[in-house]
């Protein structure tokens, strides 16, 4: 049985269509399924609602029913992004042979109209439908939206360039002599730019190919391959945009690459076209010409591949039967994880890991989906020699370097360390491991410690229970039953190594916890913190800030009444003050009324910094006690504690705060560190990351935190 669950989701896709505009004008070539339905799948389903027993106990009986892994006991099979899946052949050809359609047959209306089953999509004509589905050059390569309520016809059309063919020819260079130089740099950044579009197409071509651009006899000057979606109202945007990105674009891209390397699509239409043509004529079923179309047509067979994949969230794997063969792999990438448990209006994804360790996050703490934490370590999703013997037969450039990942990475190791470790590079690393999860090979995850705690994951499915039972006895037959261990897990939380009988048995008991967070059953259970501010730390603070108030309203006044003079005698010197003013003059009204404003405002300022002086005079004298959560003198009882949420955006009070509390740890090496590991406790970064992210050791580390517990505020959660 597979330790890894698949969440239960739903893409919206419900048919894919392929239309092509020639000489005569457009013509809707070929769509799957033959029938579609707009009802909402069965697998939209609501968090907490009934899920459908027997289709868990079935998959899971077929798992358990291999031999196939040691650890997991018949793991889950993985989708291979370059080739079809051997146990889901079976079941396309079965759905293709088993096709029983309502209005299979053609049949006569009382006028005499020849009424042909494929010509009617959604209660819509195909002759309509292939005339708005085929958009102006303005749209080429471009996002074509259309809805219909409640479908919504989403495309990437191609058109054929100006010059009548489908890619641009690249300009044929004159050979160089041999002490001619190229340019240092030109050739790499063309490579790169054909290697950006295409990087999801596996081609295997061999230099000097001829290609047949150009040759198109039918005069085809656009195609489309359109994905009808209905999605939920509130879903619609999100979904539309993540399938648009990973495989509409890329799919119309691939077959616009097929099409000018072997005027594949146009040959594959025309085949099409003229087997439903005949099938008109022969009156032939709906599902006698789809089975005869799927079974000749790679492209319509393609297709077929991409709407059961896609539609079942699945890794779409395909192959165009050109020369030479081109292979596709396609996917809308799913979640590895949750952060949070879905709510009532939520979609159900029981048996999904649920954490907040995100390893896509950079290290300014921003989401990143292209950057992968190199503190997080590799967790693989099924046995190891399973995915090596998958990636051998492969047999491409990365090959090898995937396998060298595989056997260096350990989940216990984050990927630093194993690059500290193996002296290879780290960027690299990452990459082969973002490639790994990327095809759902495996996950990143803290890395194990026997010392870290593990709890039963609120989201496990304990339908799975009683399966996934004997898949652990057999992939651990010593240990304790799967019931009983996660009951001990329940019981109260604590270092894991307490469940191990001595320390022999940790490695074990690791290769357990894998097991386990890999099928969704545990979960970690991390420690976050907050700084915690007392009434002392608080009225320490207070009484600085007045001190120097009221220092700075002293030396303000002397300073004022100092350039006041200055002012005064300025002016009794000047030679036009002498002139134009006579010292014995009255004064104005308003210059009477300016000067008693003055001396007033002078008079109240005199008057609250002596208010203030007396009431700092009478305040208590703060006193540094050696535990400041105990403190109950009389001047702090009105004082509440203050927590301070965020270190990284602090207030001027709050960064005093920080510093006070820094000045009151006696030993050097915590005095040191609390500056490095504020940043830390802001109630999002897991205190358990902190030895890996500063380099220390973890024994060390935890000893610096214990001596910070008075003045952090912790909690434990996922």
């Amino acid at each position: 049985m597979a330790s890894i669950a698949t969440p239960i989701r739903c893409s919206g896709l419900i048919a894919v269509a392929l239309i092509i505009r020639s000489r005569d004008g457009p013509r809707f070539v070929f769509h799957y399924p033959p029938r579609p339905s707009t009802e909402a799948s069965q697998e939209e389903r609501l968090y907490g609602t009934e899920l459908d027993e027997s289709e868990v106990e079935e998959s899971l009986l077929e798992e358990v029913g291999s031999d196939e892994s040691d650890l997991e006991d018949g793991g889950y099979s993985l989708p291979r992004h370059n080739r079809v899946e051997k146990e889901d052949k079976p079941k396309l050809k079965n759905h293709v042979v088993e096709l029983d359609l309502e209005g299979d047959d053609h049949y006569d209306k009382p006028n005499g109209e020849h009424v042909v089953p494929w010509e009617h999509l959604f209660e819509f004509d195909t002759t309509d439908l292939e005339s708005i589905l085929t958009p102006s050059r303005a749209y080429h390569k471009k996002k074509f939206e259309m809805s219909l309520d409640p479908l919504i016809f989403v495309t990437y059309p191609i058109h054929i360039r100006e010059d009548g063919l489908w890619k641009k020819k690249k300009p044929k260079k004159a050979k160089k002599s041999k002490t001619e130089v190229s340019e240092p740099g030109a050739a790499p950044a063309e490579t790169k730019s054909i290697e950006e579009e295409m990087k999801d197409v596996s081609l295997g071509e061999k230099p000097g190919n001829a290609s047949e651009d150009g040759d198109d006899h039918g005069g085809m000057t656009m195609f489309n391959a359109v994905f009808i979606l209905n999605p939920r109202k509130d879903q619609a945007r999100e979904k539309i945009k993540d399938i648009y990105e990973h495989v509409i674009k890329k799919f119309n891209k691939a077959l616009k690459h097929a099409q000018a390397s072997a005027n594949y699509v146009w040959k594959e239409s025309e085949m099409m076209l003229s087997m439903k043509e005949k099938a008109r004529e022969e009156r032939r079923p709906m599902s006698w010409l789809w089975n005869e179309i799927l079974i000749k047509s790679t492209l319509a067979a393609a297709i077929r591949d991409v709407y059961l994949a896609i539609s079942s969230d699945k890794i779409a794997t395909v192959r165009f039967a050109t020369k030479p063969p081109l292979d596709l792999s396609l996917q809308v990438p799913i979640p590895n994880f949750l952060m949070s448990l879905p709510t009532s209006a939520d979609k159900a994804m029981p048996g999904l890991l649920v954490t907040t360790a995100n390893p896509l996050v950079d290290e300014e703490g921003n989401e990143d989906p292209t950057h992968l934490n190199k503190h997080f370590a590799l967790l693989l999703l099924n046995d190891e020699s399973k995915i090596v013997a998958e990636i051998q037969a492969d047999d491409t450039d990365l090959s090898e370097p995937l396998i060298e990942c595989i056997r260096l990475c350990k989940p216990t190791l984050s990927f630093l360390q194993v690059a500290q470790t193996n002296a290879v590079d780290l960027n690299s690393l990452l990459v082969l491991a973002q490639h790994l999860i990327y095809w759902r090979r495996a996950i990143a995850i803290p890395p194990l410690h026997a010392r870290e705690m593990y709890i039963v994951s609120p989201n496990c499915d304990s339908r799975k229970l009683p399966l996934a039972s004997v898949a652990w006895k057999k992939a651990f037959p010593l240990a304790p039953s799967l019931p009983g261990f996660l009951a001990a897990l329940s019981a109260a939380p604590r270092p894991f190594k307490n469940f191990a009988p001595s320390k022999d048995h940790r490695p074990t008991y690791l290769d357990m916890v894998a097991w386990l967070i890999r099928g969704g059953w545990v979960t970690q259970l991390r420690t976050f913190a907050w700084i915690l501010v007392w009434p002392e730390i608080i009225y320490e603070v207070q009484y600085q800030l007045k001190s120097e108030a009221i220092e700075k309203s002293k030396k303000g006044a002397k300073s004022q009444s100092g350039s006041s003079e200055s002012t005064e005698s300025t002016d009794e010197s000047s030679p036009e003050k002498h002139s134009s003013t006579d010292p014995s003059a009255p004064l104005t009204t308003e210059q009477v009324a300016e000067n008693a404003r003055l001396e007033r405002l002078a008079d109240k300022l005199a008057k609250e910094a002596a208010e203030t002086a007396a009431d700092f005079v009478k305040m208590p004298k703060p006193v540094a006690t050696e535990h400041p959560s105990i403190n109950n003198a009389e001047h702090l009882k009105h004082i509440p504690p203050y927590i301070i949420k965020d270190p990284h955006k602090v207030s001027h009070e709050e960064s005093l705060y920080i510093a006070a509390l820094g000045k009151r740890f006696t030993e050097p090496r915590s005095k040191e560190c609390w500056t490095k590991f504020t940043k830390y406790f802001n109630g999002c970064e897991a205190l358990e990351m902190i030895a890996l992210q500063e380099n220390r050791k973890r024994k060390e580390t935890w000893g610096i935190l214990l001596s910070y517990h008075e003045h952090l505020l912790s909690c434990k959660h996922w």
